[in-house]
């Protein structure tokens, strides 16, 4: 089968030489362990293992200790005096993985290097204790970008010029000759997402069947075992309530009445949802943090296909009430895709209800992006422009093509 390359690989392979271990942070299906068993690949004959910690003869032998753990890989036919590279499976698994990175990169570090995954950053944040303070490198991998999204779909050129542009920073669009082919490209996008598995197949049914078994057997499944979630009834509402209300604010006391779930409990099951890499809450921007905090919050679906499933609904984008919001998603999920750790995502809301959809603040820059499918006001962004004389304002569309004058396409993001 054909390997397709992720953005990611070049920041995590230049970390292969230092003595830390590295976490790979993602949804199932993402695709975590094909990159894995890609890197495998590509070390010598002898020189790395692999351990799927859903085996339950995989879990055991992590969890009888370090120092069985060393005597195990003692036993195996690896290499001397070179390193060797671990590569472990949905680490949240393991009893006490922290004790057990901690021993090996202190004393190991030259013969031994981790490379770790799993599909529950809250869970695995949890175990994570002082011990591993500068004894780990983390990385989130996420469902596709559309950069990596076109790469999977045979398209290698226009994934290459849109990994290069700089949409806050072009003189023209390299890519307005393929202006069409673009927008069936996002259409697609905007409807199935980037799940791996879900984007490579051919047919509407098969992709449908693909989200259907990412939602039963991850979202509805794991992420409530793994957090035991035990209102199962309720959580089920939720998320598919979350959905509905993809990128509007949220009311936290009318979310709960719905669901007839405690705020807490409610507060506790949106958090499981974040972690388990499935949605994402943005706080308003606001010069003053304790003014900020206060406000309301938006989610946004980390990848369209997730959402549009949990809704049952696949119809023609073209003819869709919703088809704004699932640009603003898709802009929304880019950004998160892009973003370094410094990067902060908010959106903009007065009390006079002006609203701006997104607020990033990079490198001590501050953009406004406004998110239209059609040719859209831009009074928001003048606005906030006054206020924020600094801001960089933009007007991303759909249709609209680019002028040079802070108009964006959507795909360009």
């Amino acid at each position: 089968m054909k390997y397709y390359h992720r953005t990611i690989e070049k920041k995590l392979k230049d970390t292969f030489t230092r003595k830390e271990a590295i976490f790979i942070l993602g949804a199932r299906q993402v695709g975590k362990t094909t990159l894995m068993k890609h890197f495998m690949k590509e070390f010598a004959d002898n020189t790395t293992l692999y351990f799927d910690l859903e085996n339950p003869s995989n879990l055991s032998i992590i969890n009888k200790g370090a120092n069985e753990f060393l005597a195990f890989l003692s036993s195996q036919e690896l290499t001397n005096d070179v390193t060797n590279y671990i590569f472990i499976d949905e680490i949240q698994y393991a009893d006490d993985f922290s004790s057990l990175i901690k021993y090996f990169v202190d004393h190991h570090s030259g013969r031994y290097k981790f490379v770790l995954s799993g599909s529950s950053s809250l869970q695995i944040r949890k175990k994570f204790k002082e011990s591993l303070v500068g004894r780990k490198i983390i990385f989130e991998l996420y469902p596709l970008s559309f950069s990596e999204f076109c790469a999977f779909k045979d398209e290698p050129v226009i994934s290459k010029k849109l990994i290069e542009i700089d949409p806050y920073n072009i003189e023209e669009d390299p890519l307005r000759f393929e202006n069409e082919k673009m927008r069936n490209l996002l259409k697609e996008f905007l409807l199935y997402g980037g799940f791996p598995k879900v984007v490579l197949e051919k047919k509407k049914e098969d992709k449908i069947r693909d989200l259907e078994d990412i939602v039963n057997s991850y979202i509805m499944k794991d992420i409530r075992h793994i957090f035991n979630l035990e209102k199962i009834e309720q959580f089920n509402h939720l998320i598919k309530l979350l959905a509905v209300f993809m990128g509007k604010e949220l009311n936290i006391s009318k979310l709960s009445n719905e669901t007839k779930l405690h705020k807490q409990t409610l507060e506790h099951y949106i958090n499981a949802l974040e972690s388990g890499y499935i949605i994402k809450i943005i706080k308003p921007f606001h010069k003053n943090l304790s003014s900020e905090l206060r406000k309301t919050p938006k989610c946004y679906f980390l990848d369209n296909g997730l959402r549009n499933f949990l809704i049952s609904n696949f119809s023609d984008i073209e003819f869709r009430p919703d088809r704004g919001e699932l640009l603003e998603n898709f802009v929304f999920s880019q950004l998160q895709k892009k973003a370094d750790p410094l990067t902060k995502i908010n959106f903009w809301r007065t009390k006079a209800k002006q609203e701006i959809d997104f607020i990033l603040q990079k490198e001590n820059k501050l953009f406004a992006l406004e998110v239209k499918w059609n040719n859209g006001a831009t009074q928001n962004l003048k606005k906030f422009q006054q206020t924020y004389p600094e801001a960089k304002i933009y007007l991303m569309s759909m249709l609209q093509e680019y002028n040079g004058k802070g108009i964006i396409p959507g795909y360009m993001i």
